[in-house]
């Protein structure tokens, strides 16, 4: 297949660019890389995969990368309630706009699928398990960017395929690593500071390993056929995690850790996510859980593999818009 990936060298992008390539595929990644530059590099000796440094906002310059592709997975976003609390005006640019211009493009190209990175936290607030049936409850304007699109794809998109999939939080080492992720900050936390100041403890979200995420995108393209215009919850049983448990579980990886609760915060998510009809249509295996990837992003970062964890690159709300 050829895959044109959006925020190719971002920290999802880049491993479903590298799982893309090891099954085979044709890989144009763009990207404009506003965090780590050096990403793009892991791949360049690969002859199956292209690099462009652009907006996907550019029309000009994506209506000729879109020839012969045969599926676009749009990854590319201002990423995360702080970034778009700071970036407003870029998140309703590059969330909505660019990606709602991009489908029309893809659909211009005849291109086979558009794979759509949305969110979990489209569920905002939730007192039952949510399925993909569920109301929406967008508490922020990241969230309700990624409706609008969803809404669009629904309700207007009839030439081309596509496929919805709203993305549990996501955790795990990535080669443009993020530690403003909650599973990865909890365990930056624990090991710089031994303290983990917490919010809501109590309250849920689900949460997925970046290469299971990727691996389940991948199996998406390979079987596109079968579950074709649908909107899928993307995790899997079991992984709906309380704030609280992660810090118990940083705590059982790194000694002398404490946790001090916070009244006032920001983040009133709180949610528990369905994955069933997912797994009846893919039945794609875990591979890790939160536990396991503790122990990953411990020893990340005991052993120097991140020479600066506070460095801006791996935070979203420090972008270079240079």
């Amino acid at each position: 297949m050829r895959i044109l990936i959006t925020g190719g060298a971002g920290y999802i992008g880049s491993v479903l660019t590298n799982q893309a390539l090891q099954r085979g595929h044709d890989v144009t990644a763009v990207d404009l890389l506003w965090f780590d530059r050096r990403i793009p590099t892991i791949h360049l000796s690969d002859p199956k995969y292209t690099f462009v440094r652009g907006d996907i906002g550019d029309k000009a310059l994506m209506e000729p990368l879109l020839k012969g592709v045969d599926f676009v997975i749009h990854t590319a976003a201002v990423v995360g309630d702080p970034a778009s609390k700071l970036f407003p005006e870029l998140t309703q640019r590059v969330n909505e706009d660019a990606s709602i211009q991009l489908i029309g493009l893809a659909r211009k190209a005849g291109v086979k699928g558009f794979i759509f990175f949305s969110t979990c936290s489209n569920y905002g607030v939730a007192d039952t398990l949510a399925t993909e049936e569920s109301p929406l409850n967008p508490l922020s304007l990241y969230a309700q960017s990624k409706v609008n699109v969803e809404r669009h794809l629904m309700d207007e998109v009839t030439d081309m395929d596509w496929v919805i999939g709203r993305l549990s939080t996501i955790y795990g080492a990535s080669p443009r690593m993020r530690f403003d992720l909650t599973v990865n900050d909890f365990t930056l936390a624990g090991w710089r500071d031994k303290l983990l100041q917490i919010f809501l403890p109590e309250s849920y979200r689900p949460y997925i390993h970046v290469l299971d995420l990727a691996r389940i995108m991948m199996t998406v393209v390979d079987r596109f056929d079968t579950v074709r215009n649908n909107v899928f919850n993307i995790g899997f049983p079991g992984e709906n995690y309380q704030k609280i448990r992660i810090a118990e579980l940083v705590q059982q990886e790194i000694s002398g850790v404490k946790v001090e609760i916070l009244r006032e915060g920001g983040d009133k998510r709180d949610y528990q996510v369905d994955f069933t009809k997912l797994h009846k249509a893919l039945n794609v295996q875990q591979v890790f859980n939160v536990e396991r990837s503790v122990k990953e992003i411990h020893r990340m970062l005991r052993e120097g593999y991140v020479a600066d964890p506070a460095a801006p690159i791996h935070y979203n709300t420090t972008p270079d818009l240079s």
